[in-house]
């Protein structure tokens, strides 16, 4: 599958939205410049460096286009500093989950997308756009001292989002060839799926060690 110019737009889109994620929970620990610029780069790099790592591709997406990092650190600046911009902070606030969504969703199907444009087997390629969609998040919640979203029961539709959306975007690709459909279609499921699973309790069963005493 080809089509780099998609593929390009959707890497951009994903490392801006996600660098705002990253910025959100950082105002939220009330971290300085410094800390902001450094959770947004994990946020908005982590998935994508694991995922050039696991393919071996070099030089690394972030490395190959340095623009990406001058890109964050003018938003992080303006993000800490700026006063209009802070006041649109305020109201990403309250959003936080949906950019967050939309970050997993684009992710993962830039993920996916650079293992088809590789040769990889399907299955391989669902899992990752899951690993590219949700490493960010992961590495993001290791240094900030959290247990990460996807390793909590309580945490909703997350890696399960990613694969789902991973999957409806590959059947549209092999069966229609149509890989911007494809791109909509799987991004809009898995940030569907992951709001479903936020305001609505839409989650896999509870695991069968966990009680209800474990739940109050």
């Amino acid at each position: 599958m080809e089509s780099q110019g998609l593929f390009l737009f959707i890497e951009v889109a994903a490392v801006i939205v996600s660098a705002v994620s990253g910025m959100i929970k950082a105002a939220e620990k009330k971290m300085d410049l410094v800390g902001t610029y450094s959770i947004a780069l994990l946020v908005s790099f982590g998935g994508g460096t694991l995922r050039d790592i696991l393919l071996n591709r070099r030089p690394f997406f972030w490395v190959e286009n340095e623009v990406y990092l001058f890109i964050v650190l003018l938003m992080a600046i303006a993000f800490v500093y700026v006063p209009v911009v802070h006041k649109l902070a305020k109201v990403l606030y309250t959003r936080s989950n949906t950019i967050d969504a939309i970050g997993l969703g684009l992710f993962s199907i830039a993920g996916l997308f650079a293992a088809l444009n590789m040769g990889m087997p399907l299955f391989s390629s669902s899992l990752m756009g899951v690993i590219t969609g949700v490493a960010g998040g992961v590495f993001r919640d290791v240094v900030i001292n959290e247990i990460p979203v996807i390793f909590r029961y309580t945490g909703g539709l997350y890696a399960v989002a990613s694969f789902a959306g991973c999957w409806l975007c590959i059947l549209l690709v092999v069966i229609f060839e149509a890989p911007f459909i494809g791109f909509i279609s799987g991004t809009s499921m898995i940030v569907a799926l992951r709001l479903l699973s936020i305001y609505w309790g839409l989650q896999l069963p509870r695991p069968l060690w966990v009680t209800d005493e474990d739940e109050k």
